[in-house]
């Protein structure tokens, strides 16, 4: 009679020699999978071999090695036939489905890394997405029509923050501050201009200096935003004292109050773009000349693929389109 310590140290052999029986069973590669489905659809290892481009006996071995790696025969044989076994039945339309998920996943990838798929996601200031953007926007989707475009409008930092924390991949702004990790190129020189009605008197002439705002109601821009700044710098080189009113927030506001006959203002040519009122026009300042450079803005530590770069380019042929156009107050 076996004690009760023999049963238990038999069954614990018994339990080891199929875990090792298990582990024995490997997983099979996916050329391996593809001469597997080779044979099975030739029925004879010549016509397989010759298909792979290999000669018959190292075919014979793979399928050996096959069966041998994952312990199981697939195929019956005899001079005259080839035939799955049920094992093999069961594994051909695992294999099938292996090495079809295999080619759609990497056709996918070669389609994202040639620029055929993916997605571009832009950050941008609202100006510069009513005005450079849909040229190139509509540009780009001809030539790249699996690519979806993402546009985020914002003001400045947080365009920059939002490419900085890797949200967007291309910001479209003013330059960001030095202690930023990000790249800038600059595209265009988004250009200070009189904003009036094009019903004004002002609008009967070609361009402007700075006196034009001594004797009219000036609407200003708020002193925390950055055009602010630009635009008290022109008045000072230009020794101009001015009584701001409003002081509004955004730009399309004082465009609004412009059009609305409350007094004339200093906006870039593209935010007067943006607003798009027909009431609403502009005019070149001179003495001093002034504009901020507007540019895209990456992440030096940050890659980015085909379609991004192609996007860039797209935007610097709009900037040029437009910058053609700036000598005019009328819109191109």
């Amino acid at each position: 009679m076996r004690s009760g310590l023999t049963i238990e140290h038999d069954a614990a052999a018994s339990l080891h020699t199929k875990a090792q029986d298990k582990n024995m069973r490997q997983r099979l590669t996916l050329p391996q999978l593809e001469a597997f489905l080779k044979l099975e659809a030739t029925t004879s290892f010549r016509d397989a071999a010759l298909e792979l481009g290999v000669s018959q006996p190292a075919f014979s071995r793979t399928i050996q090695q096959i069966e041998t790696r994952i312990g199981v025969r697939l195929f019956d044989r005899d001079t005259r036939h080839v035939r799955l076994t049920p094992a093999g039945e069961r594994l051909r339309p695992i294999a099938v489905q292996l090495l079809n998920d295999y080619e759609a996943s990497f056709s996918d990838f070669e389609a994202y890394v040639d620029g055929r798929s993916g997605r571009v996601r832009i950050a941008t200031l609202p100006s510069v997405a009513a005005t450079l953007l849909p040229g190139a926007v509509r540009r780009f989707c001809q030539t790249h029509p699996g690519v979806t475009v993402d546009i985020w409008e914002d003001v400045g930092i947080p365009v920059h923050r939002a490419v900085e924390e890797g949200d967007a991949d291309i910001g479209i702004a003013p330059p960001p501050s030095k202690t930023h990790s990000l790249d800038f190129l600059a595209i265009y020189q988004d250009r200070l201009v009189l904003a009036c009605r094009g019903d004004d008197e002002l609008a009967s002439s070609a361009r402007h200096d700075w006196t034009v705002f001594r004797d009219r109601p000036f609407i200003a821009l708020s002193t925390d935003t950055g055009l602010r700044s630009l635009i008290d710098r022109a008045f000072g080189a230009a020794d101009i004292q001015v009584d701001p009113l409003f002081n509004c927030k955004h730009p399309s506001t004082a465009a609004a109050l412009v059009a609305a006959s409350f007094g004339i203002s200093v906006l870039t040519r593209l935010t007067v773009e943006q607003v798009s009122d027909p009431n609403l026009t502009w005019r070149p300042l001179d003495t001093p000349e002034a504009s901020r450079p507007i540019g895209l803005v990456t992440c030096h530590s940050r890659s980015l693929m085909t379609p991004a770069r192609d996007f860039m380019r797209e935007l610097q042929t709009e900037a040029r389109t437009w910058d053609r156009g700036s000598a005019s107050g009328r819109s191109i």
